[in-house]
């Protein structure tokens, strides 16, 4: 039998308030996103972040999941597809 945990996942643009959390990603694995960055958070902490200028992702292998990433991957196409129609 397979057990399944399901876990709240929150995908949010990055703020200053993140800098710690994802210093914390790129020491964990590659070095992580700068500048405006696409983060996903579980139980209240960054588990996966991507860079909206150059789609750097950076994650913990223990904590994310391919879905994650492809869910932070989208939003950051979205955000980015935005940003070009509108100019922004």
């Amino acid at each position: 039998m397979l057990a399944v945990m399901q876990r709240d996942c929150t995908i949010r643009l990055s703020s200053t308030d993140d800098d710690d959390g994802l210093a914390r990603l790129g020491a964990v694995g590659s070095s992580a996103p700068r500048g405006a960055v696409v983060v996903a958070d579980v139980d209240g902490s960054p588990v996966a972040a991507v860079g909206l200028a150059d789609g750097r992702v950076a994650a913990d292998p223990a904590r994310s999941s391919p879905a994650i990433l492809t869910a932070l991957r989208l939003r950051r196409w979205e955000t980015w597809l935005i940003g070009a129609i509108w100019g922004v």
